[in-house]
């Protein structure tokens, strides 16, 4: 199973639309806040089922602020992370996922793109795809999980590489 990982659009997406045309194979979109509107609209453009959580911009609505998808038996809690201080730490976020029992933690907010493995949870920030921070790349998350595991990869859409792979 292949996911398209994406947060922080803020209704910038054309460079996410450009590389959804150029990919074939993606299972699953996955939005993690700020403009989920925009994966809502991806999600029917390319027939491409959808798990979306608001963000700190996406207001007023009554969309989840987070939550756990199990794919291929694999957990993973998806939230925007701005409620568990992903700016300044990770071990709140981590403590979360812990406690939920996850496999996976997908998150986004910091506009900065990082995949770390602390002990027993991957850490997935798939950055933006529109107005990354400290001189990050416009980027989103390749993920593929399968029985074995969970596999990202990082994707630079303004060039046809990968930034990073887990």
């Amino acid at each position: 199973m292949v996911l398209a990982v994406i947060s922080d659009t803020h209704g910038i997406f054309t460079l996410v639309r450009k590389k959804f045309r150029e990919l074939n194979g993606i299972d699953y979109l996955i939005h993690l806040g700020d403009n989920a509107s925009d994966a809502i609209q991806l999600s029917q453009e390319f027939g491409i089922p959808l798990e979306y959580v608001k963000g700190n911009c996406d207001f007023p609505t009554k969309d989840e602020l987070e939550k756990v998808i199990e794919i291929e038996g694999k957990k993973i809690l998806l939230t925007h992370g701005h409620r568990y201080y992903v700016k300044y730490e990770y071990q709140t976020i981590l403590d979360r996922g812990r406690e939920l029992g996850v496999n996976a933690v997908f998150f986004g907010h910091t506009h900065i793109p990082m995949i770390s493995k602390h002990e027993d949870i991957l850490l997935l920030n798939p950055g933006s795809p529109s107005l990354p921070r400290e001189g990050a790349k416009k980027t989103i998350a390749l993920v593929t999980i399968d029985k074995s595991g969970i596999f990202p990869r990082l994707v630079n859409l303004e060039e046809v590489s990968v930034l990073k792979e887990a």
